[in-house]
């Protein structure tokens, strides 16, 4: 009987294994379809530069954390679900240190066109996507650190430069009220969405008025976190997800 039981684990926890790489292979070439869709047409010039950059920034990490309901619960799963921003953002590192010419991902992620800016930003999103999945995964202060910095964050350019341009802050001239509020909604919605949709899917405990209250604390001082004229010198998505982390952590 021990025996079989022994033997029943083993090719249980082989099954578990094999479906994770399975999911991670899937994400992974999900995640490089999404990307190379916006640098092509980035490239072609059938959408703006900074939208393209933003657009990337605001989908890649929802659908990147939706990946996370379709691992098993075993052990390696988080490592394996890390595979996926850590091979993205060694891509940008080949990309942006020159050891690997892609013109598109370059016109696509970049400010200016600059490849070195992929070391910047976009790669910070990538370790900060990585770290947190191994650290903080299926944990609503993860989901949320994640949620503001992808979706928030991102929509707060998106929205700034198109509604912005007449109501800017009066502490930091480069940020918008338009942009700060279309960044609190945002992060507070999607939060909500992810951690709606893993309660449903027996991760988390359901959200109750009170969880909601303390998801939308965390999304508004992040929001001010991201107002602040500091990104010169810290960059967005590395104090937005922290601060997030932190006070998640402590609240939730």
């Amino acid at each position: 009987m021990s025996a079989g039981f022994m033997g029943d684990l083993g090719i249980g926890s082989l099954l578990m294994e094999k479906r994770d790489v399975i999911v991670t292979l899937g994400a992974l070439v999900g995640s490089t379809t999404v990307v190379k869709t916006f640098d092509t047409l980035a490239e072609r010039g059938y959408m703006e530069q900074n939208l393209s950059r933003k657009l990337i920034h605001t989908t890649c990490g929802p659908l990147f954390i939706l990946s996370w309901l379709f691992f098993t619960q075993s052990d390696s799963a988080r490592l394996l679900s890390a595979v996926i921003p850590f091979v993205n953002g060694l891509r940008l590192f080949l990309i942006g240190s020159g050891m690997v010419e892609d013109k598109a991902a370059v016109k696509a992620v970049s400010r200016k066109g600059d490849r070195t800016e992929l070391l910047k930003g976009p790669f910070y999103y990538t370790i900060v996507l990585t770290i947190a999945t191994v650290s903080f995964w299926r944990n609503p202060a993860g989901i949320i650190a994640l949620s503001i910095m992808c979706g928030g964050d991102g929509l707060a350019d998106i929205v700034g430069r198109k509604l912005g341009k007449t109501n800017k802050l009066f502490y930091n001239r480069s940020k918008s009220w338009a942009g700060s509020a279309a960044m609190l909604l945002g992060s507070f919605l999607l939060s909500e969405f992810l951690l709606t949709t893993f309660a449903q899917f027996g991760f988390l405990e359901g959200q109750t008025t009170e969880d909601a209250l303390k998801v939308f604390l965390i999304c508004a001082v992040t929001t001010v976190v991201e107002s602040l004229p500091i990104n010169k010198y810290i960059d967005d998505n590395i104090t937005v997800p922290v601060t997030a982390l932190v006070l998640g952590s402590r609240i939730l």
